[in-house]
């Protein structure tokens, strides 16, 4: 018997457990078993072909909001061509209405509801046996005749050490320079209504001999990025500081830790251990969502808002560990003035990456089933997204979608930290205020469709900010974007519209610079002992006008003229910004 486990994942550089995790389950008890990944980008033909060509016995599929119409669509197609093929589907986007959807397409044999390895390993057992006993297996919704029968709720097992890990050689090769997903726990604490994770009570732990085990097999592998998939990694503390701790020493070059983190839970314990660790090793996504109480109330999200705050700020402060904060347009009770509050208070923590999301009323989610009480109006297709409610319009959450967009393109770029700082504080009341104003423009000019590069968007920010001058200092903003280019683009090609000051002798004063021995220790380190025409190639000398390193509104109020030098061979790990040096 062959089998084949396919899973698309929504970009090349993710990776999936599930078909990996259900593989280590059935060992090589069942024959061969395959595991091939693809992406919902790649053709569907493409994709049809290379499972087709396996010609397997079983196809399964691993389902979820981003793929699943292409799963349907690959399942009908094989069951066309292969009729005795045995078509499983299992995940999270095919647990909640299994019967109907097995009603609605006969071309499917099997849907695993809830966790995955012990079904599907009952399933295999089944197939491979090949009696004619009836498959009624705990968390299998299966065929007979013509009738959908369930085997009864599946069971979870509280040990999940008796789960075979997935990190196979294998695996690790397939997935080699992806993003690798991690988990040292199944289940979350909390219970809000928008996540399917509210559906499971309880959490259950992997052990820390298990984790660690598995952990190292991730640092000798070379693997680039691990990232935990617990819903709140730090839900328990004490485990969570040994994981830390454990990363911290083990770590190896060039690799971080991504974890989805509640942060009114850090203690100062683990907020001290933090500051310690290397610079770019962890980066933590921090589900704000809200600051509307009754939101959080409506959608029982239990959150200490004051100490959420306090601690990402904490986290912030040595500047070693990249932060991701999340919001969510479209909750209860929360209107367009209570979401420019939220944005307001997450963009005052200045993290790397703030996102801007939108509810998506979930399969066996209880915010699905209280749509109507909220007036929800929301797509009835994969991903679900809200298109209103009662406290929140269709026009207002377009607005918020061109916002998210231009929040991508200008501050989760990390391009424009300076100069935003200044257009903000100097003409709005706050950064909603300005972003929703930008989007506005934005909008005018017909540039949110485009695809614009990067230079576009220091010109399209330069011919904005005229319309508030002279409010705006134009020679102030010219400097401050020409520092935000060159800390973020290695070339001293200034996008159009752009200037720079063009003195007499200036290249030979800096070949001085880099002539001095001492200069080059001091701001070069990684550079001593090599010629200044070498060391000239990969730096950036630019005079400004103003001194763009200090306090905005000293920048504005004090000419000052100074010369920056770039080193175009370093990078923030956590900001992803070249360092840069005031010499002169």
């Amino acid at each position: 018997m062959k089998t084949v486990i396919v899973a698309l994942n929504s970009k090349y550089i993710h990776s999936s457990l599930a078909p990996w995790y259900l593989k280590a389950c059935c060992g090589d008890e069942f024959g061969e078993i395959r595991v091939l990944e693809f992406t919902i980008n790649d053709s569907l033909d493409s994709v049809f072909s290379a499972i087709y060509r396996e010609k397997a016995d079983v196809v399964a599929f691993s389902c979820y909001i981003w793929n699943i119409t292409q799963v349907l669509r690959l399942a009908e197609d094989l069951k066309q061509v292969s009729p005795k093929t045995v078509i499983i589907l299992g995940g999270p986007e095919v647990s909640f209405d299994a019967g109907e959807l097995m009603n609605l397409n006969n071309y499917i044999d099997y849907i695993i509801a809830g966790e995955g390895e012990i079904p599907f390993k009952k399933i295999m057992e089944y197939l491979y046996k090949n009696t004619e006993d009836e498959p009624c297996i705990p968390g299998v919704y299966f065929r007979k005749a013509e009738a959908v029968l369930f085997g009864g709720p599946g069971t979870m097992p509280d040990d999940l050490d008796i789960i075979p890990s997935p990190y196979t050689d294998e695996m690790l090769s397939a997935n080699k320079d992806k993003i690798v997903y991690f988990e040292s726990s199944r289940g979350c604490p909390f219970s809000c209504s928008y996540c399917i994770s509210s559906t499971f009570e309880g959490v259950r732990y992997f052990s820390m001999e298990r984790v660690k085990s598995d952990l190292l097999r991730l640092l000798n592998a070379g693997v680039k990025q691990v990232k935990f998939v617990d819903r709140t990694f730090n839900c328990n503390r004490s485990r969570a500081k040994e994981i830390f701790k454990f990363i911290i020493e083990n770590r190896v070059q060039d690799i971080n830790f991504h974890f989805e983190a509640a942060a009114d839970l850090f203690d100062d314990e683990m907020i001290e251990m933090l500051s310690r660790a290397p610079e770019g090793l962890i980066q933590f996504e921090i589900g704000v969502q809200t600051v509307n109480a009754d939101a959080l109330r409506a959608v029982g999200r239990k959150t200490d808002l004051e100490k959420l705050f306090a601690n990402v700020r904490k986290l912030s402060a040595p500047c070693n560990i990249h932060l991701h904060l999340d919001l969510i347009a479209g909750l209860p009770y929360e209107n367009m003035e209570s979401f420019g509050d939220s944005f307001n208070w997450v963009y005052s923590c200045k993290p790397q990456q703030l996102q801007l999301g939108f509810l998506k009323l979930l399969k066996g989610s209880r915010i699905r089933q209280e749509a109507e009480l909220y007036g929800y109006k929301f797509r009835k297709y994969p991903p679900y997204e809200v298109l209103g409610n009662r406290f929140i319009s269709a026009d207002e959450l377009i607005l918020l979608k061109g916002v998210e967009e231009l929040v991508e393109r200008y501050y989760n770029s990390g391009r424009f930290v300076r100069s935003l700082d200044y257009i903000i504080s100097s003409c709005f009341e706050s950064p909603f205020d300005f972003f929703t104003d930008f989007y506005r423009y934005n909008s005018e000019k017909g540039l949110l469709d485009k695809p614009l590069s990067a230079r576009q968007l220091y010109t399209v920010m330069l011919d904005y900010s005229k319309r508030y001058e002279p409010k705006l200092r134009s020679e102030v903003l010219n400097d401050l974007l020409k520092f935000d280019f060159l800390s973020s683009n290695n070339t001293a090609n200034l996008p159009d519209g752009l200037k720079r000051n063009i003195e007499p002798g200036f290249k030979e004063r800096c070949f001085d610079f880099l002539k001095d021995d001492g200069n080059v220790v001091k701001y070069l380190p990684q550079y001593a002992s090599r010629p200044p025409k070498e060391i000239f190639k990969k730096v950036h000398f630019e005079s400004f006008d103003f001194d763009v390193t200090q306090d905005i509104n000293r920048v504005e109020n004090e000419r000052q003229p100074v010369v920056i030098l770039f080193d175009y061979g370093t990078r923030s790990k956590v900001t992803g910004l070249y360092r840069s040096h005031r010499i002169f």
